[in-house]
């Protein structure tokens, strides 16, 4: 069997790293995963004590951290007296923050897997809410304070089953928790009456949906900043691009596409088409606008959008934009 691929090994071979651990199947299989990566980590694990094989779960943390020379953070939880597993969130999210601000780690890393991700989605389209709410993000930023750290889950493409067959073809132990068995949960009883039997015979299909979601909602995320179109570069820049350019009123055609891709790895380009809208990128930022020419600019004027770092076609757009913002009205 070939090694399940992570995700992000790149950010996590870079950063100081914290994976939250239960002993479950899920988080061992990253645990030794990450190992088999030369992924540098600690770990940190949450006592809820609510079954008697917590303790066991708790030594199995320490006894892993002792001989790979890892720190092992415990924290034992308050009761939960009600809603335990939206308060038991709470409280894991609330210790990984903490320690992610004291001992200054840059990547939180979690054990979600694909058959998390379809449940959550099914979930909440059951519930009712937009797709944003029925998405896990593979990759989060948070920000508290001056410090910033990243959420990642590196295993969102990986299905349980082929956890399941790592662990057992590379003999790892692993603990069951036989809370997962009671459908009380929600969770559960997606799990057991829809998610499971689903990606049984459609994994790879539904994977390759949440990805066309997960861009579809990054592109809906864009917003008209006074006629034109600015954010930060990123993989799917091209989905990003065409929205813009209809949201303009300009339709890309096929082969207009194919030349935006050979230029999306640059540091920078500059390119418009059917004489109407630009699309420039520096400094790691698209620009999409209207495209404008004689606009005069004189030399002071040209020097502060230098300084700005603008790019060259859109120093004209820009300039423009500010000149009707300083008629009289």
């Amino acid at each position: 069997m070939e090694k399940p691929k992570l995700e992000f090994l790149e950010i996590l071979r870079g950063g100081k790293n914290l994976l939250a651990f239960s002993s479950g199947a899920d988080s061992t299989a990253l645990y030794f995963l990450l190992k088999s990566y030369g992924i540098n980590f600690d770990i940190a694990i949450v006592d809820y004590g609510t079954r008697c094989q917590s303790i066991l779960e708790i030594q199995r943390a320490k006894t892993l951290c002792f001989w790979d020379n890892k720190q092992c953070h415990i924290l034992k939880s308050p009761k939960i007296e009600k809603n335990f597993e939206h308060n038991a969130r709470i409280i894991r999210y609330e210790f990984f923050q903490s320690l992610a601000l004291k001992e200054t780690y840059t990547n939180i890393v979690l054990a979600h897997q694909l058959d998390d991700k379809f449940e959550w989605f099914l979930m909440q389209f059951c519930k009712g809410t937009n797709i944003n709410a029925m998405l896990i993000q593979p990759h989060i930023t948070q920000r508290i304070k001056d410090y910033e750290y990243n959420i990642l889950r590196p295993m969102l493409g990986i299905s349980k089953q082929e956890i399941l067959n790592y662990l057992r073809e590379q003999k790892i132990f692993y603990f069951e928790d036989f809370s997962n068995s009671n459908t009380h949960f929600k969770r559960n009883y997606f799990r057991h009456h829809f998610t499971h039997k689903i990606l049984e015979e459609f994994k790879k299909g539904i994977a390759f949906s949440f990805k066309l979601l997960e861009e579809s909602k990054f592109a809906l995320a864009l917003d008209d900043l006074g006629g034109y179109y600015c954010f930060a570069s990123s993989p799917k820049d091209l989905y990003a691009i065409d929205l813009a350019y209809k949201k303009l009123g300009y339709i890309l055609s096929k082969k207009q596409k194919f030349q935006i891709q050979k230029y999306l790895n640059l540091q920078e380009y500059s390119l418009v088409f059917g004489d109407k809208i630009a699309l420039e990128k520096r400094n790691n930022k698209i620009y999409i606008f209207p495209y404008l020419l004689n606009i005069r600019i004189n030399k002071q004027e040209r020097e502060i959008y230098r300084k700005m770092n603008l790019p060259k076609k859109f120093r004209q757009f820009y300039h423009y934009q500010q000149s009707l913002k300083k008629l009289p009205t």
